[in-house]
This record gives C-alpha cells, sequence and structure tokens, in this order.
C-alpha cells in the first residue's frame, strides 16, 4: 500500500474532485501528530415538504464509524483507499453553534427539526446539492428545512498520507418518531477523507486536504486517462427526508327558501395519529371570519364563537395553527356560516380524522368533492360529518357540508279573505233585492 501513497488537490467543488498523485513518502518517514489543514466538515440534513406545511417536529440520529479498506485495482486504473483511523467526533450543541440544534454524544449525533425553523422554497436549491424532491420537475408545490452536522477530525492521527473511508449510517425510524415523516431511501453516505504530504524541510507534516462524501462504498477513485488525477462519482451532499402531508378543507352551502345565510353553524375537528405536527388553518379573516358576528338565528355565543375561530395552541408562529399533543391528538372547533371555509393545511399523511357539524332543524347533507380514496373519506349516517379511520388521510381531501331547510308557506290569502266579504256581499245584495221586491209587490197590490 505504502507504494501508492497518494496526497490530494483540493476539489473545486463537491461534484467533481480530483485527486493528484505525488511522489511517495519514504517507508520511515515518521509524520508530526498534529495534524494540519481543515479538521472539521459537515454535511446536510434535509426535511422536505409540502410548501404549505409546517416544518413538524421530528428527530433524527447518526452515528459514525471507520469503513473497510479498498485495494488499488492491479491495472493501475483505480487509487487504494485505507479503512479509517480512530473515532472523529460529531460537533453537538453548544451556545455558540445552538443553530445547528444537536445533542447527543462524541459518536452519535441527533438532529431535532421544529416548527420554529425555516423552511426554503424548493426553487431555492444550491448547485451541487443532492436534496431529493417528490416531483423533481416542479419547483414551486415544496420546500425544505435544512440542518448541518459538522464531524470534527481534530483528535485523529493519521500515520500516512492516503484517503482515509468512514461511513455515517442515520438510524432506523423509531416508534416515537412524527407522523408522516419517511428517512432517506439509502441510509448511509460514505465520507472519504483526503489526507496529503504538506511536509516542509525536514519537518514531516501531514494535512487534511478535502472531504468526498458520497452514496455507495463501491465507488473508489479512478484514474483518468490522462494525468494523474481520479474523480469519484455519485458525490453526495448529505440525507433527505421526506415529511408527507395533506390539506383538509371543509365547506359551508345553505339552502332552501327558510334557509339563513346568515347563521353560523359548528363544526368540531378530531384528529389522531399527528405526532409532531403542527397544522396551520387556512382562510381566517377571508374564507372564514375570525370573529364572527351573532346573527339572530344564530344560536352560539358571540364569545364562544370568537375563542374558537382565533385559537392557538401555543404556536411561535404566525395565525392560527393546532398543535398535537404528546400522543399526537388535535381538536378543534370552528363556526362557518354559507358560502365561508376552513383549510387544514399540513395533516401529515396518515393521520386519522373527523369533522362533525353539529345538528340543527335543517336537512344535513355532506359529500367529498376530493380525495385519494373515496372509500376512506366516508360520510356519516346522519350526513352530518365525515371521516377517515381506516389508512388515514393519504391526500388533499375536501368536504362540502350542505343544509337545506325548506318551508310550506300557506298562499292565496288575499284570495281567502276576499271570498267571506264575496259570499257577504252577495248575501247583502240579496237581502236588499228581498226587500226592493217585497215593497214593489206590495205597491201593486194596493
Amino acid at each position: 500500500m505504502k507504494a501508492k501513497r497518494i496526497s490530494a488537490a483540493i476539489a473545486a467543488i463537491a461534484m467533481a474532485v480530483s485527486l493528484t498523485v505525488p511522489m511517495s513518502a519514504s517507508a520511515d518517514t515518521v509524520y508530526s501528530t498534529t495534524i494540519e489543514g481543515t479538521k472539521v466538515t459537515s454535511f446536510d440534513k434535509y426535511l422536505v415538504m409540502p410548501k404549505d406545511a409546517t416544518v413538524p417536529s421530528a428527530g433524527f440520529s447518526f452515528s459514525i464509524q471507520a469503513g473497510e479498506a479498498v485495494d488499488a485495482k492491479p491495472d493501475g486504473t483505480t487509487l487504494p483507499v485505507f479503512a479509517g483511523v480512530g473515532t472523529p467526533k460529531f460537533v453537538l450543541k453548544t451556545a455558540e453553534g445552538a443553530d445547528n440544534n444537536n445533542d447527543g454524544d462524541d459518536t452519535t449525533a441527533t438532529v431535532n427539526f421544529t416548527s420554529g425553523d425555516a423552511a426554503t422554497a424548493e426553487a431555492s436549491v444550491a448547485t451541487g446539492k443532492t436534496v431529493k424532491f417528490t416531483t423533481a420537475s416542479d419547483t414551486s408545490d415544496e420546500k425544505f428545512a435544512l440542518k448541518k452536522i459538522e464531524i470534527d477530525f481534530s483528535g485523529i492521527s493519521f500515520q500516512e498520507p492516503g484517503i482515509y473511508r468512514y461511513i455515517i449510517t442515520e438510524a432506523a425510524a423509531g416508534t416515537d418518531q412524527a407522523a408522516g415523516v419517511t428517512n432517506d431511501t439509502d441510509s448511509t453516505r460514505v465520507l472519504d477523507v483526503v489526507v496529503e504530504d504538506s511536509s516542509e524541510g525536514s519537518v514531516n507534516k501531514l494535512k487534511i486536504g478535502n472531504y468526498i462524501l458520497h452514496d455507495n462504498v463501491s465507488d473508489v477513485p479512478v484514474k483518468e486517462a490522462s494525468g494523474n488525477t481520479a474523480t469519484i462519482k455519485d458525490k453526495s451532499s448529505g440525507f433527505t427526508n421526506k415529511y408527507d402531508a395533506y390539506d383538509l378543507v371543509f365547506s359551508k352551502t345553505v339552502k332552501g327558501n327558510q334557509g339563513s345565510k346568515d347563521k353560523y353553524f359548528k363544526f368540531d375537528v378530531s384528529i389522531s395519529g399527528a405526532k409532531g405536527a403542527e397544522i396551520a388553518v387556512s382562510g381566517q379573516g377571508t374564507d372564514f371570519a375570525a370573529e364572527p358576528e351573532k346573527s339572530t338565528s344564530t344560536t352560539y355565543l358571540a364569545s364562544d364563537m370568537k375563542t374558537a375561530n382565533t385559537k392557538d395552541e401555543d404556536s411561535d408562529l404566525e395565525g392560527q395553527q393546532l398543535k398535537a399533543d404528546a400522543d399526537g391528538n388535535i381538536t378543534a372547533t370552528f363556526y362557518i356560516k354559507h358560502g365561508q371555509k376552513v383549510t387544514l393545511q399540513g395533516i401529515p399523511a396518515g393521520a386519522k380524522y373527523t369533522v362533525t357539524e353539529t345538528q340543527e332543524d335543517y336537512t344535513a347533507n355532506v359529500s367529498v368533492t376530493e380525495t385519494a380514496d373515496p372509500s376512506d373519506a366516508a360520510a356519516n349516517s346522519d350526513k352530518n360529518g365525515i371521516t377517515d379511520q381506516t389508512t388515514g388521510i393519504q391526500g388533499n381531501t375536501t368536504a362540502a357540508f350542505t343544509n337545506t331547510r325548506e318551508g310550506t308557506i300557506p298562499t292565496g290569502i288575499l284570495s281567502n279573505v276576499a271570498l267571506p266579504a264575496g259570499i257577504i256581499s252577495l248575501a247583502v245584495a240579496g237581502a236588499v233585492g228581498s226587500v226592493i221586491y217585497i215593497k214593489k209587490k206590495k205597491s201593486e197590490e194596493e
């Protein structure tokens, strides 16, 4: 192996690293234990989600260990890779680096996302980043939150120039993982550390010249056909996890000649299996009133309606938010009238829900106009609610609640009143006629 000692030129970008092969050091060369160069590297942790979703509370754990050595091919087309030495340390959460939001011990780290984290539009991904989106061709329907996890190699004593390999592994999701979150399909990344000879005069020194993060342990530096450079393909900038979440919309329509268009109706929402979620309520002030005004036909107190339509669940975000409790449950109440709707944005995939309207003296009906599976979003027997207690929400869902109130109003009132009057008139006319006839007849007799 020593006959093939190498050093590396620092890559211009992570997507195209070139390694140069210098003169090898003598077999008895003793290097200083102090390593120079860039001693801390980092990888990215992306959490991709729909553009309207709130970043969930979710944690992801990582460990690092030495990889295996890979010999150079006998034909000289590849360079050798050494097994990693020592144990690098994760840079953990400190007062100075609290924005990394890491915790754990030195050899493992957990990065935590919360609803307070900023998210970046899909179109803003920097060149060379390997964040994975569900719909790569569309740059407007998703966004991502980003954390950086740092690894410190300052305590590692490399013995000679070369490429040293380490494996970073993301732990499998546990039972306490946030709802709707899935891990990267590839749980490992390969981190190759390029160590160079940086001797000066009689002082033999080593330095870390570059770090190469890539996907596959089978990838090794392949020498170019000409020159003394080598490249590694399938570069990576980190791990991508997904947060699948969907919107639930319900609306109100009033019909019938006795239906009140300004009456408020009460809706109760219950969601389970939403651990870590914080759901944004959209439409307040536009699609529905934040402070409903009580009408004559509304039976609910104005104060109760205002509290329900503006209530927050201990959120630091703007607008109305519904935060799941420790068991993943959310309950909320809304009051809406004819022509209004409520949109619950970012319900985690698989969360089960029920939306129920309080029964009134109206004929209730509900239809699901949009859903991933019509058999899941089922109306209840009273036609005043919808629920999905089987698979949970699997796509954007819209439900239209319609209340109808008809009344038989008596017609022809004037005719009914006029009829007795006509009869009376005829009777009077008849009586007068009779009097005149009697008088006439009496006169003739005389």
